[in-house]
Order: C-alpha cells, then sequence, then structure tokens
C-alpha cells in the first residue's frame, strides 16, 4: 500500500513539473511570436524618456494659478467636439489661446472680435459664450471649484487677451 501512494504521489509531482514547464515555455514563445522580441519591463529611465517625449498631459487641477492664456499663432481647424460659431467670418487675422479651462479660437474682422470655436479642458464644462461681433468675446469654461474666463478683444494686428479671470469659488 505504501507502495502505491509514494508511486500516486510520484506521478503528481513529475506531472505538476511537466505542466509548469510547458507553460512557462508556452509563455516565452508567445511573448516572442508577438512582439518578434523578448517582452522585458522598462526601466525607470525608459519610462521618464516616453512620459518626456509625450509632452505634458493636460490636468484641471494643479498646483497653484492656472497658466495664462497664450496664442498658439495659426488657427488650426477646431478640435473634434469642439463647439462653434457658424457665423464665423472666413477672413481676418485670428489666433487660438490656451487656458486652464479649455481652448478658445478668435478673429478679428473689420475691428470687431468673434469667437470662431471653443472647447473646455478636461474636467471643464463651458457654462457660457459672447461670440460676437464685438468690442469684446468672451467664454466662461467651470471645473468643480475653479471657474476661468477667458476675454478678448481686437488690438494692433490681431485678437488678444483682455483676461483669463480664475475664479475659485
Amino acid at each position: 500500500m505504501k507502495r502505491q501512494s509514494l508511486l500516486a504521489v510520484g506521478g503528481w509531482l513529475v506531472a505538476a513539473v511537466v505542466a509548469v514547464a510547458v507553460g512557462v515555455t508556452a509563455v516565452n514563445l508567445l511573448g516572442t511570436g508577438i512582439t518578434s522580441e523578448p517582452v522585458e519591463p522598462m526601466s525607470q529611465a525608459s519610462v521618464e524618456r516616453q512620459l518626456a517625449d509625450a509632452g505634458p498631459s493636460a490636468s484641471p487641477s494643479s498646483a497653484g494659478p492656472p497658466p495664462e492664456p497664450s496664442p498658439s499663432g495659426s488657427t488650426p481647424a477646431p478640435p473634434e467636439g469642439a463647439q462653434t460659431n457658424p457665423d464665423a467670418p472666413a477672413d481676418g487675422r485670428s489666433e487660438v489661446f490656451e487656458s486652464a479651462g479649455g481652448t478658445v479660437a478668435a478673429t478679428c474682422a473689420d475691428g470687431s472680435a468673434v469667437l470662431d470655436w471653443w472647447t473646455p479642458a478636461q474636467g471643464y464644462t463651458v457654462d457660457d459664450a459672447e461670440v460676437g461681433p464685438g468690442s469684446e468675446v468672451s467664454v466662461e469654461f467651470e471645473g468643480g471649484d475653479d471657474d476661468v474666463e477667458v476675454i478678448l478683444a481686437c488690438g494692433g494686428d490681431g485678437p488678444r487677451l483682455l483676461g483669463d479671470d480664475g475664479d475659485d469659488d
């Protein structure tokens, strides 16, 4: 009886070792077969390099005051999901302004400011938009405890920022 028990235990051990060996071999083959090179964890330096290459991410919460909106130079097509002004002029000097609350594109035509399009940043919604044409145009972005109002007017050779009111009320 002892011999049968020892054979049964031995058989189970051999089966377990074979199963583990087959599993490890299969995982190694799949790993190299899928990616054509062995899969290895990334080093801390690799992670930091890839994050730096990806650039900064938009975050509605930040330490300190929100950054000042800045004109980006040329007016790109509105991003997907942006609210657009169907009455925006096709000609005139346009600029894109970015703020903590969102991105706004405006045009100056015949001395009047007009919003072309606007889109909130992640975590923000559009509360109100004064699209113009007028001496000033504005968009108010709401984000939890933080409200940001971007106010633009025409001056010099195109739209300019009058104010970026980041309210914490």
